[in-house]
């Protein structure tokens, strides 16, 4: 199954269970809805700030494939974004993102993804304290690639697309679910070893303070 399929299954999880969330946050018909004691958010216009885990996994392009094997490993970050909510309820958005990571895989050689950004636009439908949004633009990644005695730092540039699922913890802190596809351009294996990119899963949390 590839990357993709796996990433739009996850995607699908995602908002799935969150309609599942809402739905069950809905008045029942045969007794009345008990008062929730969380502050609920109207309007999620507004910057926010926080931290975000994932788990990497995938393949390299071309030569790659062989030289590196799979890759699979963690990421750990900081984010930051800004919201507007239109009178329609539709949200759009940017957001940014710096994390730490050890995406890494090795055959004859070896490739770590150790640092990963992305620069994206969210674009999201507030259903009061709950969010689903797709997500797509820039990704960037920082590899240390080694092979046949030699050893480079590449930066490889790229592209984003996924969707997840934002929702209120309490007062101004939200948590989210979100499933990403990444996409690396091809750069030179070290010692003649032709070249090599990436295409990548990214699964994470994160919890982010609305500021």
């Amino acid at each position: 199954m590839s990357v993709l399929i796996r990433l739009s299954l996850a995607t699908a999880s995602i908002l799935v269970i969150g309609a599942s969330a809402h739905a069950a946050d809905l008045p029942s018909k045969k007794a009345p809805a008990a008062p929730i004691p969380v502050q609920k958010i109207s309007n999620w216009t507004g910057v926010y700030g926080g931290l975000n885990a994932g788990l990497g996994f995938g393949s390299f392009t071309k030569e790659g494939k062989d030289v590196y094997g799979n890759p699979t490993g963690g990421t750990l970050g900081v984010t930051g974004g800004y919201n507007y909510q239109m009178p329609s309820n539709w949200v759009a958005g940017i957001e940014a993102d710096l994390s730490l990571g050890n995406i890494k895989g090795s055959n004859t050689g070896s490739s770590e993804a150790r640092y990963l950004n992305t620069f994206r636009g969210r674009l999201g439908y507030a259903m009061n304290e709950t969010m689903p949004y797709v997500t797509a633009g820039y990704a960037g990644a920082t590899t240390h690639d080694s092979n046949g005695g030699s050893d480079v730092d590449n930066y490889h540039n790229g592209y984003t697309l996924g969707g997840g699922i934002e929702t209120v913890v309490t007062g101004p802190w939200t948590a989210k679910a979100e499933a990403l596809y990444i996409h690396l351009e091809d750069k030179d294996i070290p010692s003649g070893g032709g070249s090599s990119g990436a295409d990548w899963g990214l699964v994470r949390v994160g919890l982010n303070y609305r500021f």
